[in-house]
């Protein structure tokens, strides 16, 4: 437990570096998503085209990818998050069609390998990099995107962060506490529906005092949907702090099924007590999505 409780320590102070550091150039967070993209896409890479060992026995590797499909899935990671700010640094708002781009050209040249590879390049194999490129790696576009936000970026970012880790921790200590009825035995059997609907409520609740300390410091003033409503910005962040909370629990839901395909308990020991990178930010991908689109059509 102590082991788990400096790790969740270590990665709050990392986040909040990042946080101090975007207050300089807005560009800097970017090498925190770039290093969640990378990290976790060799877990992934690792989780689905390695076999496990546990114990004595050994679960083979799910979906075997060839040589040249993992050199283009870690290629995808390594350009993505550079590419999109040397686009936008060239012209302003291109970074998002570079993305684009450069996600068709990453599922083309796996189509390509079918052929140039086709003794050691399969179907299930090209599936697997084609779900190694989509997550983590192009989810996280949407953190990028979230940062560049011409108003509220911060405060999107700052939803993103609490909400989530307040929901897992929520639904575990209300779970612990009040346990009763599963939620989905088959794939995470330590998760009960009170627990899910703890962290769906104090999620609400982490997402509607996030919104009025941030106004408080800094004086942000709402002008989404219903902004001529003064109660708007109070429901508008309750109904987000509801929808990102529950997400949040899908995404660990996500991964979970992912973890019990392959046959492994963490996706990587990078964070002690914890797993890997994946393992932590498995919420907070579907989260990130979620805020990004939400902001996009009703905050801003």
């Amino acid at each position: 437990m102590l082991k788990r409780i400096l790790t969740g320590a270590v990665y709050i102070a990392v986040i909040v570096a990042f946080f101090f550091l975007r207050t300089f150039d807005v560009r800097l967070f970017g090498i925190l998503v770039y290093a969640f993209s990378i990290i976790g896409t060799f877990e992934m890479v690792r989780a689905l085209s390695h076999s496990h060992t546990t114990g004595d026995t050994v679960t083979p590797a799910p979906l075997p990818m060839s040589r040249s499909q993992q050199f283009v899935v870690y290629a995808y990671a390594f350009l993505f998050t550079p590419l999109f700010y040397i686009a936008d640094t060239v012209h302003f708002g291109a970074g998002f069609r570079a993305l684009i781009s450069l996600s068709f050209l990453f599922a083309l040249i796996l189509l390509v390998l079918l052929v140039v590879d086709h003794k050691n390049c399969g179907l299930p194999g090209t599936g697997a990099a084609l779900l190694c490129g989509i997550y983590p790696t192009a989810i996280l576009s949407t953190m990028l995107l979230i940062n560049e936000l011409a108003d509220g970026s911060a405060l999107a970012l700052l939803l993103v962060f609490v909400i989530s880790p307040v929901a897992d921790t929520f639904a575990f200590l209300v779970g612990s506490l009040l346990k009763g009825k599963k939620l989905c035995p088959n794939i995470s059997p330590n998760k009960t529906v009170s627990g899910a609907v703890g962290g769906i409520v104090f999620g609400m609740g982490a997402s509607v005092l996030l919104y009025w300390l941030y106004s408080l410091a800094t004086g942000y003033v709402y002008s989404g949907i219903f902004s001529s409503w003064q109660g708007a910005p109070w429901l508008v962040f309750a109904v987000i702090g509801l929808f990102c909370a529950a997400v949040t629990e899908f995404g660990d839901l996500v991964e979970s099924v992912i973890k019990r395909k392959a046959g492994i308990k963490d996706m990587g020991k990078l964070l002690p007590g914890h797993g890997g990178i994946l393992d932590r930010i498995d919420g907070t991908l579907f989260a990130s999505t979620f805020i990004y689109l939400a902001f996009l059509l009703f905050v801003l």
